[in-house]
């Protein structure tokens, strides 16, 4: 996935924000884990694919509004087909990996702003047959976004700055390289926090060993028998 496509195009940072499975392969926006209805009357789950149009690093206005479908194609809850979106069925080759089954048309009369009204327009006509079904049923699922980006400090992606609308304040942190001096009751809260910031590097200092009664001044709870080892403050709190 590219990370940095997503964090510089608003609108699909705002549906990996919600919650939606975004993928970005050869050229391709990929959204998985779409709930939809079969012709047996089953919830079953999908893949929709959408054509990227792109200016630089970010997304701009779709050129199309047509999408594809990777499953079989959505029902009504009586099993008959959704024909407000019918367009074409047939097995297609979009990209090395992306073989789609089906091609959905749902236009509206100005077309589509962005990729967020586009897929989430959709999401809702081929989902709202399942929730009818199954009302906990949602193409939301937060799965973990694991960052592969070398200039990204965190194991997965930051999807929290954004939908508190922090992004700005975050970015003022980045490059830094942070020093805490003492990691007892303050600064182990202090390190738990920073940890959770962009900066480039934190440096521990502090002599002392991680003892029983500073298992009870420090976040998150220490196993007993990694405290049984009495290790180094900065050796755990590493």
């Amino acid at each position: 996935m590219s990370h940095k496509l997503i964090n510089h195009s608003p609108d699909l940072k705002k549906l990996q924000d919600e919650g939606f499975e975004l993928e970005i392969k050869g050229g391709y926006l990929l959204v998985g884990n779409v709930p939809y209805v079969n012709s047996r009357k089953e919830i079953a789950y999908g893949t929709l694919v959408s054509e990227l149009a792109l200016v630089e690093d970010k997304t701009t206005t779709p050129p199309t509004h047509v999408v594809y479908f990777l499953g079989d194609h959505p029902c009504n809850n009586d099993g008959n087909i959704i024909e407000q979106i019918k367009h074409t069925s047939e097995n297609k080759t979009l990209s090395e990996g992306i073989i789609v089954n089906h091609s959905f048309s749902n236009k509206p009369p100005e077309g589509y702003i962005n990729y967020y009204e586009k897929i989430t327009t959709y999401i809702k006509i081929i989902s709202a047959q399942a929730e009818s079904i199954n009302h906990l049923v949602t193409a939301k699922t937060f799965k973990v976004i694991e960052s592969n980006d070398p200039d990204i400090v965190f194991n997965y992606s930051d999807t929290n700055s954004s939908r508190a609308d922090t992004n700005i304040v975050s970015a003022k942190l980045e490059n830094l390289k942070i020093g805490i001096i003492g990691l007892g009751g303050t600064g182990s809260y202090i390190l738990d926090f920073v940890a959770k910031t962009p900066v480039k590097e934190i440096h521990l200092f502090d002599g002392d060993v991680f003892l029983q009664h500073n298992a009870f001044r420090a976040p998150g709870a220490i196993p007993v028998d990694k405290l049984k080892e009495q290790p180094k403050k900065v050796a755990y709190l590493h």
